[in-house]
Order: structure tokens, then C-alpha cells, then sequence
């Protein structure tokens, strides 16, 4: 009777904890969920399936469809990925999207499954707003939500509003000042725009940044990145902040593929064309992210002919920088 007891209290707890299970498979995209809880689980949610058996995740997907009008409520889930081929078998449980449990049951790293809009998530599963090199651009933080690193500050003034400050520019006497904003996120893209303008009075000399990142998911562990970032100096040939600090020295449209690892760090390359130098080249890098510290390191070249290593050829890339 003890034992029974046991069971019967340890198919319960699995039922409290869990927001639902799968009581139907209707085919290999499609499964029918009870759901307990419509607050944390509703149309449109991202969920996380776990095996009963093996209290390890299994797939992920979004609910389609939610029947409130019954106890427990009734959702259609469409499958978006199944993680290494296992099979989603009736009783399995259900749970929403959240980082601690992500945490908890070491879940793989998906693109789709990033996180976002709350700035108590940690890094380590959160989208990138920085793709691995200190003068390269990408999406807005989140709301208040903070990018330190010796090269740049970052802060979300909202979700889909950023600025920043570039901090050589500043040692060097340069005001400056930059504006992120996201024009479009959902499931099939991400848009951002971005300018930066720095003035120094002493010499008269003002520099304009413009740019912006189209992203588009390719599946859920691939997206990519199309970048553009043109830059505007009057005083192009004896500037110092362009020549002498090195700092948006070039136009560039570039493309960046990124590849979210199972540890949830990064991999990223892809080719890059230099509008000034009119060549191709390209840059290849890696992306270590703990709960907020990033750190990067890679190789990149301005034309890929040039097989010298100096900053006309092949070179060293890296970044590091901490978001809070």
C-alpha cells in the first residue's frame, strides 16, 4: 500500500508541476495536449515537450489552438523541431518556454528558442545584439537592459529602442552618440535600422554611421544575418578618428551566419564586401556565452586574395563584453 501511495503521489507531482501532457498524436507535426494552466500555456506559446520516461526534452513547439470551454483545457500543438529524433509518445509533458527549466533539464540550444523582452532572463538564452566583432552592429537589447564592454556601452530603452556610445571616440574627443531601432520582429524575420553620429569641435571633423541587419531564421539552429554599415567623413584622408583610431574605416555589406551550439554558444562566418576597396572577404568566429559575459575569437580578411597576415589580409577578430 506504501509503495502505491509513493506512485500514485510521484504521477501526481509530475502532473502539478508540468502544464499539461499529450493525450493525442494526430500525425508528426501535429499533437493534442491537456492543458492545466491557460494562464502560463495559451495560443501562440512555445512549449517544451519532456519525455515521462526519461524527464529529458524531446521536442518543442507552439500551440495553434486552445479550447477553453473544457477542464482540462484542450490546445493543438504544431512540432517545430524534434531533438534528435525522438519520438513524442502519449502522457509526455508539456511545459512553457521558461529559462529556468531550460536550465534545470540542460535543453540544447535552438535560435528558436531564444528569449526575449524580459530583462531578468539571462544572457546565456537570449537572441545576440552583437555579432562578434566591437565595430559590428545587430538587433536592439532589451528594455533596460545593458551592453558594457571597453569598446562600446549599449542600453535598451526599450525593446525596440536602443543607443549607444562608441568609448574610443569619446577618449579621443569625439561626442558621439547611436540609435538602434528594431522596425520588424516575428517568426520569419528580424528588421533593425541604426545610425551613429560623433562630432569633435577641436578639429571641426564629424562622422555619420547608418546601417542596419536583416535577420531571417533558416531553421532552428541556423539564422542568418545580411548586414550593411556605410560610413560618412568628409575628411576621409586625414581624419584621426577613421585612420588614426582605425574606427569605421570602411563600408561594408556583409552576411552572417550564425549557428547556436547544444552549450548555447555561437558560431559564426560568412563573407564580407569592403565598398571602399571594392574586394570580398570574410570573417569566421566563435562565440562563448556564460549567464552574462560573452567572449569571442575568430579570423576575418578584407579580400580574400591578399594571403599576407596584416590588416590588408588575414587577421585576428575578437570581442568581449558583459549584458546585464
Amino acid at each position: 500500500m506504501k509503495q502505491l501511495f509513493v506512485i500514485i503521489l510521484f504521477i501526481f507531482s509530475l502532473n502539478v508541476w508540468s502544464n499539461g501532457q499529450i493525450i493525442d498524436i494526430m500525425d508528426p507535426r501535429e499533437v493534442i495536449a491537456d492543458i492545466y494552466d491557460a494562464a502560463q500555456i495559451k495560443k501562440g506559446s512555445k512549449v517544451i515537450i519532456l519525455s515521462r520516461k526519461a524527464d529529458l526534452a524531446i521536442a518543442f513547439g507552439t500551440v495553434k489552438n486552445i479550447d477553453l470551454n473544457v477542464s482540462p483545457h484542450v490546445a493543438l500543438i504544431v512540432i517545430e523541431e524534434i531533438i534528435d529524433n525522438h519520438m513524442i509518445m502519449p502522457k509526455d509533458l508539456v511545459y512553457p518556454v521558461d529559462y529556468k527549466l531550460m536550465k534545470e533539464k540542460n535543453i540544447p540550444g535552438f535560435a528558436s528558442l531564444s528569449l526575449h523582452g524580459d530583462d531578468n532572463i539571462p544572457a546565456k538564452f537570449k537572441e545576440l545584439a552583437n555579432f562578434g566583432v566591437f565595430t559590428s552592429e545587430g538587433h536592439t537589447l532589451d528594455s533596460h537592459e545593458l551592453l558594457l564592454s571597453p569598446f562600446q556601452v549599449q542600453y535598451g530603452v526599450t525593446n525596440d529602442f536602443g543607443v549607444k556610445v562608441v568609448n574610443a571616440l569619446w577618449l579621443d574627443g569625439y561626442a558621439n552618440l547611436g540609435l538602434k531601432y528594431r522596425a520588424m520582429r516575428n517568426k520569419y524575420g528580424k528588421i533593425t535600422v541604426n545610425t551613429l553620429g560623433a562630432y569633435k569641435i577641436q578639429s571641426n571633423d564629424y562622422i555619420w554611421q547608418m546601417g542596419g541587419v536583416i535577420t531571417l531564421p533558416q531553421n532552428a539552429k541556423f539564422q542568418n544575418h545580411f548586414m550593411a554599415n556605410i560610413t560618412f567623413d568628409p575628411q576621409f584622408s586625414d581624419a584621426h578618428a577613421t585612420k588614426g583610431l582605425g574606427l569605421f574605416q570602411d563600408s561594408d555589406i556583409r552576411s552572417i551566419t550564425e549557428y547556436i551550439t547544444d552549450d548555447w554558444n555561437r558560431i559564426l562566418y560568412g563573407p564580407t564586401y569592403n565598398v571602399e576597396l571594392q574586394t570580398l572577404g570574410g570573417t569566421a568566429s566563435y562565440m562563448w556565452i556564460w549567464t552574462t559575459f560573452h567572449m569571442s575569437l575568430g579570423l576575418a580578411t578584407k579580400d580574400f586574395t591578399n594571403l599576407t597576415f596584416s590588416k590588408n589580409g588575414y587577421y585576428y577578430v575578437y570581442d568581449f563584453f558583459w549584458r546585464f
